[in-house]
């Protein structure tokens, strides 16, 4: 549980910031994996297993609640948020202060759900058929939107870097 908690924590935080609901999604997760714990034998990927987990508990919590209290549609509910603390420590170590403001307004660009590619991909290192099952995606889905957000950040970053000519 301790090598995946912090994983898992910031993953469903994107979700909600409703830090109880994420740490009681969590730990219903490890409840049910250790009473169905015979059949946990057969999970390939643990690390892709939890975070789904996890994921689908925070949005079941989060519609149910919602329905409760009668308002927002599921498709309105879903709200990948923006803020990655480990990218603020990566930038940090490896950039000047000046690409780090660079790269946060081209990421703050994305869509969400290109937002939350680019986190599964480089930040918890998933496959694309991993990445597939979390987002609800075909894998040559995942293939076409990885190169678009790619292609995306690369023009979004030279025009961080090379801005407009003045008017004159």
């Amino acid at each position: 549980m301790r090598k995946y908690y912090t994983s898992l924590y910031n993953y469903g935080s994107r979700f909600t910031s409703d830090e109880g609901l994420v740490k009681d999604c969590i730990q219903e997760v490890f409840i049910s994996l250790w009473q169905r714990r015979e059949n946990a034998a057969t999970i390939l990927s643990p690390r892709y297993y939890l975070l789904r987990a996890v994921k689908n508990k925070v949005l079941k919590s989060l519609h149910q609640h919602k329905i409760r209290s009668g308002t927002v549609p599921l498709e309105d509910e879903y709200d990948f948020l923006q803020e990655f603390s480990v990218e603020k420590l990566i930038i940090d170590k490896q950039m000047s202060e000046e690409q780090a403001t660079t790269l946060r307004k081209t990421m703050a660009q994305l869509p969400k759900r290109q937002h939350e590619l680019v986190y599964l991909k480089f930040y918890q290192h998933l496959d694309h058929a991993q990445i597939a099952g979390l987002m609800n995606l075909s894998r040559q889905s995942v293939y076409n939107l990885l190169h678009e957000t790619i292609q995306k950040l690369r023009s979004l970053w030279q025009a961080e870097l090379i801005p407009d000519p003045p008017a004159r």
